[in-house]
């Protein structure tokens, strides 16, 4: 494994210092435009190159990110031991909202069924939340616990009528389009709440099922290939896991049943849990040997809703604990979470599309905003051809990463397979997710609401 990580950071340093020179070139280049702003000519340090730099400074932080995450992924993941088998068995709650859930709900019984856990300490709560359809008559056949809406309430409410009744030492949440990935997923959740003293709340690992290979699945299944495999990975490991994830949580009874009622105010629970956690003292575990799959979003409408609402959520918690933010009296962790979430999640997304924006239009016009490239005389179609080549070249480490964690956590010929998918990540769905958290970031502060 040492090998492979070797050869990994030295493929990793090989394509960075390609886009250093490619960098420096385009800083060479520099020296040989003139650019003249309002008939005056002025020299690198103008309107343009300023544009420019942000650009490029915003990648390079980008690339530092991901290269930070990447190494201490890889020293992780080698470092990962073997199933551990846990110390004791605890009563376990499964609770699951489920709303016109017919299709689903059966395959989600079954693999608790598949689970190496002992069956009579497993609990399993269906809150059928208002289905039209035969729901509860399906989950019956299982001898499973059912409380039933007779008008949908919601899924947090669901959640909070679930967790009151839930008799389990351990409560644990999943969404009924889910189902456990391996036969050990729900020992190794469980076990993870026990790893070390104070952990409150434990995730794991979530997987989108690939159904019919399209691009947009592709996307998705990358997008939380980096989020959980790779970055709530390092995150546990270092013990300041953000959040831990609604579709997939494991909590202590005595604190979930301590609150009064789960959180309604803001659109992300899962990340006002985990911060309401912290408050009281008790940390956030995650599990990669704990997997689940759950369904992509099938059309790209459903997707921007979706995220719009994800990142709108964060910024409501943010508000709601912006106590926590630069406040010593929560140490380091708390210094990391908001600052990661603030300046990597929405400042540096927003600087982004700003750069995407600003930077061809400055380059593929003569005359914008009074400013004229005089010494590159390049028809449009070439300059957007060079335009392409930059970003793709400035994305050349992410990518890389992005197809070794698929090699690791998949196998080579996925990784290859998937490498058209990949690049197309970074050149169109990275930009999407960014023009999302702008998009959510302008309506936050509108005061616009924003509806689940």
């Amino acid at each position: 494994m040492r090998r492979k990580v070797f050869s990994y950071l030295s493929a990793y340093i090989v394509s960075a210092y390609v886009v250093y020179l490619e960098y420096s070139f385009l800083q060479w280049a520099s020296w040989k435009s003139v650019l003249v702003v309002f008939g005056s000519e002025v020299d690198r340090y103008s309107v343009y190159s300023f544009v420019r730099y942000l650009f490029y400074l915003t990648g390079a932080f980008i690339i530092l990110f991901y290269s930070a995450y990447f190494i201490f992924y890889l020293y992780y993941r080698s470092n990962e031991g073997l199933i551990k088998l846990p110390r004791f068995y605890p009563t376990v709650s499964i609770v699951v909202p489920a709303h016109n859930e017919a299709m689903n709900i059966e395959r989600f019984i079954e693999s608790v069924e598949y689970q190496d856990y002992p069956r009579e300490l497993v609990e399993v709560i269906i809150v059928d939340d208002g289905s039209q359809d035969e729901t509860s008559e399906i989950a019956s056949k299982y001898g499973v616990k059912i409380i039933r809406h007779e008008k949908n309430l919601g899924k947090a409410q669901s959640l909070e009528d679930g967790i009151k009744s839930a008799n389990g030492e351990v409560v644990l949440t999943m969404d009924a389009d889910s189902y456990f990935g391996n036969g050990y997923s729900l020992r190794r959740i469980v076990e993870s709440l026990y790893e070390r003293p104070f952990i409150g709340i434990s995730t794991g690992v979530i997987r989108i099922e690939q159904r019919f290979g399209s691009l947009l699945e592709k996307f998705q299944e990358i997008e939380f290939l980096h989020s959980f495999e790779v970055g709530r990975r390092v995150q546990g490991y270092l013990g300041w896991l953000l959040v831990v994830s609604g579709a997939f949580s494991a909590f202590k009874s005595y604190f979930i049943k301590s609150l009064p009622a789960l959180p309604k105010d803001t659109l992300a629970e899962d990340f006002d849990l985990t911060v309401i956690a912290f408050r009281v003292g008790l940390d956030s575990n995650f599990e990669p040997g704990a997997i689940v799959y759950t369904e992509p979003e099938m059309s790209w409408k459903r997707l921007y809703r979706q995220r719009i609402r994800w990142y709108y959520g964060g910024l409501q918690v943010l508000s709601k604990h912006h106590d926590l933010i630069l406040n010593r009296k929560y140490g380091e962790k708390g210094l990391f979470m908001f600052l990661h979430l603030i300046l990597l999640e929405y400042v540096l997304a927003v600087l982004q599309i700003i750069g995407m924006i600003l930077l061809p239009l400055i380059v593929l016009s003569r005359h914008f905003l009074g400013i004229a490239i005089t010494d590159i005389n390049l028809p449009p179609d070439v300059m957007a051809f060079l335009f392409l080549v930059v970003i793709s070249t400035q994305y050349l480490p992410a990518i890389f990463m992005s197809t070794v964690v698929v090699a690791i956590e998949r196998s080579p010929r996925r990784a290859l397979r998937n490498f058209p998918a990949i690049f197309l990540y970074y050149l169109l769905y990275n930009p999407l997710l960014s023009l999302a958290k702008l998009d959510a970031t302008l309506r936050f502060l509108r005061g616009v609401d924003q509806e689940w």
